[in-house]
């Protein structure tokens, strides 16, 4: 309890550098979390029944759907991929959906693959409407695994942002009582 009304007592000197570094790390958790996902983006194809894409590295990368808001191109479809060979490439739908989104698009996480080795791949895409055409606002994107890294730099941005807002709260709380008793 001494600490707290030490704290309270000082709130004033204590709040304002509380507030720069709270500040400098919503920017730094902000700033990384958006540099996570540009960096986990590998390559993007057009929505189609089968297509050819080429991967430079093995390790597991991620299947995620891409379009607009609101759209239900996706519902339904069901995703394979096979290596040059023809063998499949075992695939497991991911848990957690994870979604990135911009003002008129949408990116989920649906499927992740472990890539045995670089070359050609074949994806199929079972379930779309005979004739439809591709379009530019639908895709199928590739990226590395990055869930876990950008739920780290979400909650290090929900600390620091009750950081920043505790010590605004705390400064004014200080600034009124000091007037108070003046």
């Amino acid at each position: 309890m001494h600490f707290l009304s030490y704290i309270y007592r000082n709130g004033l000197w204590i709040s304002v550098p509380l507030f720069i570094i709270s500040a400098a790390l919503l920017c730094f958790f902000i700033l990384n979390v958006i540099r996570s996902v540009r960096q986990a983006y590998l390559l993007s194809v057009p929505l189609l029944g089968q297509q050819e894409t080429q991967f430079a590295e093995e390790g597991r990368v991620v299947l995620c759907t891409q379009g607009p808001l609101l759209s239900f191109r996706f519902a339904k479809l069901d995703y394979e991929l096979t290596g040059d060979n023809g063998m499949p490439v075992e695939g497991r739908t991911t848990w957690f959906h994870a979604r990135t989104s911009g003002l008129s698009w949408v990116r989920m996480e649906v499927k992740s693959y472990r890539i045995p080795m670089p070359g050609r791949y074949i994806l199929r895409i079972k379930g779309l409407e005979p004739g439809s055409s591709p379009d530019s606002e639908h895709q199928i994107v590739f990226m590395r695994p990055h869930l876990a890294r950008s739920i780290g730099y979400v909650i290090g941005i929900v600390l620091s942002g009750l950081l920043f807002v505790g010590s605004i709260v705390l400064f004014f709380l200080r600034l009124v009582s000091k007037n108070g008793n003046a």
